[in-house]
């Protein structure tokens, strides 16, 4: 079987986690023995639309990064991301 990918990018608020959830819910409508994985590498998202097989807020969250090291929102953000790549093996072992 082929299998595919998708990279879902854009600003807060523009329908990222309702697309993913619904793409998943469609392929597992018209296919229910298809496997389907939604990767969530938002370290800031809250009431995500799907379930991920892979979450990053089980690694790192924005808020916990926040907190830790007195960021703002954006700072959290990107400390999030650069301790991702600095931990790949985290990603990978998932």
């Amino acid at each position: 079987m082929p299998r595919f990918a998708q990279l879902v990018l854009g600003p807060a608020g523009t329908g990222k986690s309702t697309y993913c959830g619904a793409l998943y819910n469609h392929i597992k409508a018209t296919d229910p023995h298809r496997p389907v994985h939604v990767v969530n590498l938002d370290p800031a998202a809250t009431d995500l639309a799907y379930a991920p097989t892979v979450d990053i807020r089980t690694f790192v969250t924005a808020e916990g990064a926040a907190e830790a090291h007195g960021l703002g929102p954006n700072g959290a953000l990107v400390w999030c991301m650069e301790h991702l790549v600095a931990h790949p093996e985290w990603l990978e072992d998932q």
